[in-house]
C-alpha cells in the first residue's frame, strides 16, 4: 500500500487571494507525489484552521496518515500542531522554524521523520537589498512592505535587507496582514496614513513577495495628492518569488524592477520523505533551498 501524506498550505481552494506562491508549492507537490508513488492529499486551508484539518484528517477520517507536510502560518500555529501530532506521525515543517527546534526532533524519537524545508530566508532579503542597492547607488529611501511579523519568514527577510544595505539608505517598514495583493495595498495605506502629512520620499518600494508590491503599486496609484502619487508611481517597485505565471511575467512585463525566484519546497520535503521509508536516511532538521535574483542581473554583487 502506497505511503500516504497529508500537505497542508496557506489559502483557500478557488479563493481568488490565495497567492501564486501556494499554488506553485501546490504544483509542486503534485508532481514530485506522483513520481514517488505516494499518495498525496493537499488541502489549501486559511492558517488559522490548519490545526482544526490537521486534526481532523491525521485523528478522525478513518484513513491512515503516514506524514503531514505543513506551511504553517505563524510560530503560535506550528507550536499547536507540534503538541498535537506529538511524534505520532511524520511531520514537515515548511518555510518556518519554531524555537527549541532540536528539542523537538528529539523528543519526536525516529520511529517517523521530521524536518524542516525552508527557503534561505535571510538569503532572499540579502538578494533584494543588493537589488535596491544596483538602484540606489548614491543612497535614498525605501518603502519596504513586510508579509506578517508572525512569519519567521518576513522576519528573517527583513532582517537580511537591513543588513545588506549598507550606508546611505534609509528604511521604513509597514507589515501586512496576509501575502496577498490587497493586504499590500492596506499596509501601504497604513504607512502612508502617517506620512501623508509630511515631508517624504520613496525611491523604492521593497515588497517581500510579488502580490504585496502589486498591491502597494496600485494603492500608490489610487493617492489623491498629486505630488505624492506622480513620486510614488516613480519609484521602483521590487517583490519576491517570481512564480513563471506571475511574478516573473511581471518583471518581464516592467510592472515590478526585479524579483528573487524563491524555490517551492513541497517536493524537496517529499522526497526526504520517500528517502526516508525507502532507505531509513534521517531528515535534515534544516534542510535550505537556494533563491536567486529574477532576473540574474538585477542583484549585483557586494
Amino acid at each position: 500500500m502506497a505511503r500516504s501524506i497529508l500537505i497542508v498550505l496557506v489559502g483557500a481552494a478557488g479563493e481568488a487571494e490565495t497567492d501564486h506562491y501556494q499554488l506553485l508549492q501546490e504544483q509542486d507537490a503534485r508532481a514530485e507525489a506522483a513520481r514517488a508513488g505516494l499518495d498525496a492529499e493537499i488541502v489549501l486551508a486559511p492558517g488559522f484552521d490548519h490545526l482544526r484539518v490537521i486534526r481532523g484528517r491525521v485523528r478522525g477520517s478513518g484513513k491512515h496518515v503516514d506524514a503531514v507536510v505543513v506551511e504553517a502560518a505563524s510560530i503560535a500555529s506550528t507550536q499547536l500542531i507540534l503538541k498535537e501530532l506529538a511524534g505520532s506521525v511524520g511531520l514537515v515543517l515548511l518555510n518556518i522554524e519554531p524555537p527549541g527546534l532540536e528539542s523537538h526532533a528529539r523528543a519526536w524519537g525516529t520511529l517517523h521523520p521530521f524536518g524542516t524545508v525552508s527557503t534561505h530566508h535571510r538569503r532572499i532579503g540579502e538578494i533584494q537589498g543588493r537589488q535596491v542597492r544596483g538602484l540606489l547607488p548614491r543612497g535614498g529611501e525605501v518603502l519596504c512592505v513586510t508579509g506578517p511579523e508572525k512569519s519567521s519568514a518576513a522576519v528573517e527577510r527583513l532582517a537580511g535587507l537591513r543588513a545588506s544595505l549598507g550606508n546611505g539608505i534609509t528604511i521604513y517598514t509597514t507589515e501586512a496582514g496576509h501575502w496577498t495583493e490587497v493586504a499590500g495595498g492596506a499596509a501601504f495605506d497604513s504607512w502612508y496614513g502617517l506620512y501623508r502629512s509630511r515631508s517624504f520620499r520613496v525611491d523604492v518600494v521593497a515588497a517581500q513577495s510579488d502580490e504585496l508590491a502589486i498591491g502597494a503599486r496600485a494603492a500608490c496609484e489610487r493617492i489623491a495628492n498629486t505630488a505624492h502619487r506622480e513620486m510614488l508611481t516613480r519609484a521602483r517597485f521590487l517583490g519576491v518569488d517570481a512564480c513563471p505565471g506571475y511574478g516573473a511575467k511581471l518583471v518581464d512585463a516592467g510592472k515590478l524592477a526585479a524579483s528573487v525566484t524563491t524555490p517551492a519546497n513541497t517536493g524537496e520535503a517529499i522526497r526526504q520523505l520517500r528517502q526516508f521509508w525507502d532507505a531509513g536516511r534521517p531528515l535534515p532538521l534544516r534542510a535550505l533551498t537556494e533563491p536567486r535574483p529574477y532576473p540574474l542581473s538585477s542583484a549585483p554583487s557586494a
